[in-house]
């Protein structure tokens, strides 16, 4: 293993550790601690789907300037696919 994967693999377990200290010391009870994890995991969740949908729209609007007259139905096919 390279230093690189080592010190990279010690930062992770270092934020694991602190994540599970900062847990069992946290003075919310354990239902309070899982709806806030929970929430911050919707949240997440809906901000990758939105970004997502802005990348899909973008990268459509690319084809779109530069497609060639024959990809009409190759870029019709994309939109239907990803919902655009």
């Amino acid at each position: 293993m390279s230093n690189q994967s080592k010190i990279i693999a010690a930062l992770l377990a270092g934020v694991a550790v602190g994540a599970v200290i900062g847990l069992l010391f946290s003075p919310d009870s354990g239902e309070e601690n899982r709806e806030d994890f929970a929430g911050w995991v919707k949240d997440l969740y809906d901000s990758s789907k939105e970004k997502a949908g802005e990348f899909a729209e973008k990268s459509m609007n690319a084809v779109k300037s530069r497609r060639s007259p024959g990809m009409h139905g190759f870029s019709d096919d994309v939109e239907k696919t990803l919902g655009v």
